[in-house]
């Protein structure tokens, strides 16, 4: 059986925020297709990890490879195709001056996810994947439920057909109905997912392995 390779792979990560060490010497490898927790207490760095990780946020030392290649070498726009991130609910995730329909065509044309006459058929499948009505589009976010609003986040994240998406509680706050919805929406797309939750049951049911920061 051929042994798998890593997809990410984070070395010796080192990370000083406000005089308090969060890491030492931080290792981790997401194999492609897996699906890793991280847990922990509020403050002790998962959030700062995973900004680290989409590019977000500097490092003191260490190094993160995605294929065998340093973050470094990778422009922003290039990463970002690749790793992709969804937060917790807020109502401040998503512009409130734009329809949805503007919202969702921000990342097919930044990063050129289809074809003109393609645009509309990848957005309504997106929505259709999310469970969303087409009658979305012409919404301000300010008009969502707290599902509808994180799952729109979701399917941003999604319309970039990242490698590797990192989920920071992106599920908490909702009703369990809508997170089982999108878990089991996730769980069907072909990436590697790292979920950071402090739900260790949810953790333990989805993820093939889990990391706990301290």
């Amino acid at each position: 059986m051929k042994k798998q390779t890593a997809i990410l792979t984070i070395e010796k990560l080192a990370k000083t925020k406000k005089k308090k060490r969060l890491f030492k010497d931080f290792n981790l490898s997401v194999l492609s297709g897996e699906w890793v927790g991280i847990i922990g207490e509020n403050g002790s760095g998962k959030t700062t990890l995973a900004k680290i990780i989409c590019g977000l946020e500097a490092v003191d030392e260490g190094l993160i490879f995605f294929e065998g290649k340093a973050q470094q070498c990778f422009s922003k726009k290039e990463w970002l195709k690749k790793v992709q991130l969804v937060t917790q609910y807020t109502r401040h995730a998503l512009d409130p001056t734009k329809t949805i329909k503007q919202i969702l065509f921000e990342p097919i044309n930044q990063f050129g996810l289809a074809p003109y006459n393609d645009e509309e058929r990848k957005i309504e499948k997106i929505l259709s994947d999310c469970q969303l009505p087409k009658t979305i589009l012409t919404k301000y976010p300010k008009k969502l439920s707290g599902g509808e609003y994180q799952r729109i986040c979701v399917a941003l994240a999604l319309l970039v057909q990242p490698e590797v998406l990192i989920c920071d509680e992106a599920t908490a706050n909702l009703d369990k109905m809508t997170e089982m919805r999108i878990l089991k929406l996730l769980k069907k797309k072909p990436m590697s997912v790292i979920f950071i939750s402090h739900d260790h049951t949810l953790v333990k049911k989805y993820c093939h392995q889990f990391v706990e920061l301290t």
